[in-house]
C-alpha cells in the first residue's frame, strides 16, 4: 500500500443538529460539485447502479456529462434518456474492454456489493489509466447499518417496509466497502492498480425518514449524543478512487 496516497477529509463537520436538519442535500450537492469537479467528467463516463429511475446525482451534473454509460443488475422499461447504453448485470459481468472510462461513479451502491475485491478490481479495470471512480454510500460505522443488519438477520426486512419505510430496497446490504479499511484491504488483497484514494465523512440526519414520524425522536437523539459528536460515524461515506496512470493517454504524444 505503500504506493497509494491516502487522504481523509472531514466534511461540514462539528454542527449543531439544527444545521443540517436545515441543509437535508447538502451530502447530494457536494457529491455532485465533486463529480462535477473531474475532468473525465465530460468524456466517457459509467454510472454502476443506473437504477431504474433518475439517479439524483445525473439530475445535478447533466450540463456537464459527456458520454454515458449505465450498468445495473435489475431490468428497466425506460432507461435514463441520459444513458446511452445500458447493461443489465452485475458490474462485474459488464461486456466493456479494459481501459474504456474516464470516470465512473456510484450512488448508494456499494452497501449491496457482495465481493468487494471482484467489483473494485472490475471498476479499477475499465477505467482508463489515470481514471477515476467515486462512490456515495452509508457508513458502515452508522446506527442506521447496524439497524439495518439486524432487521436483515431476524428477517423482518420486508415487513419493515411494508408498513413503515417503503422507500427502503428490498435487497440485501452488505457494507463491505462503506468504509476506509474494508476498502483499503479490498485494494490490498489483489494488489490494484490504484495511486491515490480519497475518504469522505459527511454528517447527515435524514436517516430519520426511514422512523415512523412519532418515533423519529430516537433518530434525532441518536444524532445528538453521538453521531454528529463522532465524525468517524457520519452518517455519509464517499470516496475517490484514482487508477494508476501507466502511461500517455489515447491520443496523446508518444
Amino acid at each position: 500500500m505503500s504506493h497509494i496516497t491516502i487522504s481523509y477529509h472531514y466534511v461540514d463537520c462539528n454542527r449543531k443538529f439544527e444545521h443540517y436538519d436545515a441543509n437535508r442535500s447538502f451530502f447530494q450537492e457536494y457529491y455532485a460539485t465533486r463529480l462535477a469537479a473531474e475532468p473525465g467528467i465530460s468524456c466517457h463516463v459509467l454510472d454502476i447502479g443506473c437504477g431504474h429511475g433518475t439517479n439524483p446525482t445525473i439530475s445535478r451534473i447533466q450540463h456537464v456529462l459527456g458520454e454515458v454509460d449505465g450498468v445495473d443488475p435489475f431490468p428497466v422499461v425506460q432507461p435514463h434518456p441520459l444513458i446511452r447504453q445500458r447493461w443489465t448485470c452485475a458490474m462485474e459481468e459488464i461486456p466493456v474492454p479494459s481501459n474504456t472510462y474516464d470516470l465512473a461513479y456510484s450512488y448508494n451502491v456499494v452497501e449491496h456489493v457482495v465481493n468487494e475485491t471482484s467489483f473494485l478490481a472490475k471498476t479499477i479495470e475499465v477505467l482508463k489509466p489515470g481514471g477515476v471512480y467515486w462512490s456515495m454510500s452509508p457508513n458502515a460505522r452508522h446506527p442506521f447499518t447496524v439497524i439495518v443488519r439486524i432487521m436483515q438477520a431476524l428477517g423482518i426486512k420486508y415487513l419493515y417496509r411494508r408498513s413503515i419505510a417503503p422507500q427502503a430496497n428490498d435487497y440485501p446490504a452488505y457494507y463491505r466497502l462503506c468504509n476506509a479499511t474494508k476498502v483499503l484491504k479490498a485494494i490490498e488483497k489483489l494488489d490494484l492498480p490504484v495511486s491515490k484514494i480519497d475518504f469522505f465523512l459527511i454528517p447527515s440526519v435524514q436517516w430519520d425518514t426511514f422512523f415512523p414520524r412519532r418515533l423519529r425522536f430516537i433518530a434525532h437523539l441518536i444524532d445528538r449524543v453521538v453521531v454528529l459528536n463522532a465524525p468517524s460515524m457520519s452518517n455519509i461515506f464517499m470516496f475517490r478512487m484514482e487508477k494508476m496512470d501507466t502511461g500517455p493517454r489515447d491520443g496523446a504524444a508518444t
